[in-house]
């Protein structure tokens, strides 16, 4: 609809008998037209257009006599066809959403059957940030998220776990996972803090976890870093409930999020549990930039764990290490275990 339909643009002459009209407190057509200098015909069109934009009015008695009309109450005239529009849009809207909820249910829960993907990858930035925004404004109970805050980890998925957007509600529960090196990054603890505050939870976990967000263990994103601007977002029952019994049961067995105090040393027996998570991605294929985001370090030191783990276990590639690693600890467990059976 063309505003400009229901409020004509006013004009400099129009400004101008409007203006003598609020000056004087009302005026007649005679008097408005010898103060501004204006002949009779020209005073009568200008009147009638201030009449038609609903700025000025003629007293009933007279129709010669007129007086201004106050822009709120003409606002407020100018505003209620509009509601009606505005409240049809609305209702259409309401309409075409519950529709495409319908279809991405359909398409999510029997996926197989429709030969639908029951994961649909969003690439556009400003898409997801409408995604995520949506899904964090309509959450009404818990928000589950992993390795949202660290290295490479999407501003957008920050601004959800913080509520720095405000759109998510008080009430709802954030719990946030993170790897143990994630307590020696100064702006993930900047961040914590801020999910503290607002009653969010945040532990720790050695496992390598990719970065995630589920909202009401209805629907999850999958969340690529910022380099490449995808999100992965599944609304697939079966599947959303295997990556909320993941990250419940990593839960379980994490600790509490503890503070360094500004000490951003890592201490060595980090540094080990590092280097064998790192080998043990490198052997199921993962690139140096995805296991680094992974353990929440960066790439360069990631690279560097590398260079340190090879020349320890005398290994010539990636998948060479992984094997001695995992039969390194396999003999570490079966001996811990015989020496367990002895004492006993």
């Amino acid at each position: 609809m063309d505003l400009s339909q229901i409020v004509p643009l006013i004009g400099d002459e129009e400004l101008a008998a409007y203006r003598f009209l609020v000056a004087t407190g009302g005026a007649t057509m005679d008097r408005l037209s010898t103060s501004l200098g204006w002949g009779a015909g020209q005073t009568e069109r200008v009147l009638a257009k201030l009449g038609g934009m609903r700025l000025a009015r003629a007293e009933a008695e007279s129709c010669s006599a007129w007086t201004a009309v106050h822009p709120e109450t003409v606002k407020l005239q100018c505003a209620k066809p509009l509601f009606g529009v505005i409240d049809a849009w609305q209702a259409q809207l309401d309409e075409i959403r519950e529709q495409l909820n319908t279809l991405s249910g359909l398409s999510a829960d029997g996926a197989q059957d429709a030969g639908l993907s029951p994961v649909v990858t969003v690439e556009d930035m400003s898409d997801i940030h409408d995604l995520l925004e949506d899904c964090a404004t309509r959450c009404a109970e818990e928000v589950f998220a992993v390795q949202p805050l660290g290295r490479g980890a999407a501003a957008l998925a920050r601004d959800v776990v913080c509520r720095t957007s405000g759109s998510m509600n008080p009430a709802v529960n954030v719990r946030v996972l993170l790897p143990h090196l994630s307590r020696y990054d100064a702006d993930v603890r900047d961040c914590v803090d801020r999910i503290l505050e607002t009653g969010g939870e945040a532990r720790t976990t050695a496992a390598s976890l990719p970065a995630l967000i589920v909202f009401d263990r209805h629907v999850a994103f999958l969340l690529d870093d910022e380099d490449t601007g995808k999100a992965h977002m599944v609304k697939h029952t079966a599947l959303v409930e295997f990556i909320v019994h993941m990250v419940v049961s990593t839960w379980a067995t994490s600790v509490v999020f503890q503070p360094t105090g500004g000490n951003n040393r890592i201490p060595e027996s980090l540094t080990q549990e590092t280097k064998t998570a790192i080998v043990q991605l490198l052997a199921a294929g993962y690139k140096d930039e995805v296991v680094a985001r992974r353990l929440g370090i960066g790439v360069r030191t990631c690279r560097k764990y590398i260079a340190e783990m090879f020349g320890d276990l005398g290994a010539q590639s990636r998948f060479q290490a992984g094997w001695m690693v995992r039969d390194h600890m396999l003999v570490s467990g079966a001996g811990k275990t015989v020496g367990d059976h002895n004492a006993a």
